[in-house]
């Protein structure tokens, strides 16, 4: 039984990651077709939130944390259409 959830997590944490690669692929490459407009503003429009970058600088190293996280509609679309697709292996 925990095999099978784990499978299924497994499954949709994969269903997430190549629906955000392609979503940003095809924001790529709508970037480059569309002519300047409200129509290329609507698709280009980024929403970001997350952790901005906290610097720990020591005499001997230096770390820098943080996420940021920068979605648009094209994005949120080829999630929502990945994880439809994959939804038969879960």
């Amino acid at each position: 039984m925990i095999q099978i959830k784990k499978s299924k997590v497994v499954v949709l944490f994969l269903a997430v990651v190549i629906g955000i690669l392609s979503g940003a692929i095809i924001t790529e490459l709508l970037g480059l077709i569309l002519p300047v407009g409200v129509v290329k503003t609507f698709f280009l429009k980024e929403v970001g939130f997350g952790i901005d970058p906290i610097r720990i600088d020591l005499a001997l190293f230096e770390v820098t944390l943080g996420l940021r996280l920068h979605f648009n509609f094209i994005s949120l679309v080829a999630v929502a259409l990945t994880i439809y697709y994959f939804k038969w292996w879960l």
